[in-house]
């Protein structure tokens, strides 16, 4: 079909055209709404990069779940169901991921800030049973405070792969805690 078909079609009938095939119908939909999804989601999220980045993965979904979407119900708020539903299943796991907690940052910094000979020398033991991506980027989190940004162009990854690193640096450092305060 020619584009001009599609252009004054509803929403509901463009996602029925996608759902038989019709690629054109999509291009018209993300056209539509991929402004308002964007807005919703960079006012959530406060991060331009995340939110493209997610907005993304909703037309994503919306195209892998086209098959459930019933033409008799509205489209917008079937769109927004699904970006709602990624935006908080997105904050979950960052939260998962954000491996920053300030009960280990805390220990970590006092146990290698010098409070004493014996803890000085233990921090930098704990520090030596993680491998080295892992220490380095706990060391530049904790110490540095730099941004996940700044780690991963320090380490020559990508921002997530740097969140991955620290959390799991951190995760084994209260390992490493718990098997000695036991």
């Amino acid at each position: 079909m020619k584009k001009e078909t599609f252009k004054d079609k509803s929403d509901e009938d463009l996602m029925e055209s996608y759902k038989m095939g019709e690629v054109v119908a999509f291009e018209f939909l993300f056209e539509r709404h991929s402004g308002k999804v964007l807005s919703y989601l960079s006012k959530r999220l406060q991060a331009p990069k995340e939110a493209q980045d997610l907005l993304q993965e909703v037309f994503f979904k919306l195209h892998r779940s086209r098959h459930q979407y019933n033409p008799t119900l509205p489209f917008s708020p079937w769109l927004f169901s699904i970006t709602r539903s990624m935006w908080i299943d997105f904050i979950k796991k960052r939260r998962l991921e954000d491996a920053t907690d300030p009960e280990v940052i805390d220990k970590l910094a006092q146990v290698t800030s010098g409070l004493g000979s014996s803890e000085l020398s233990f921090g930098k033991e704990i520090l030596d049973h993680l491998p080295a991506n892992q220490k380095e980027a706990v060391s530049l989190r904790v110490y540095d405070e730099a941004t996940f940004d700044e780690i991963a162009s320090r380490l020559s990854t990508s921002p997530e792969n740097a969140r991955q690193l620290v959390s799991r640096g951190l995760k084994r450092l209260k390992q490493i805690w718990g098997n000695r305060e036991e």
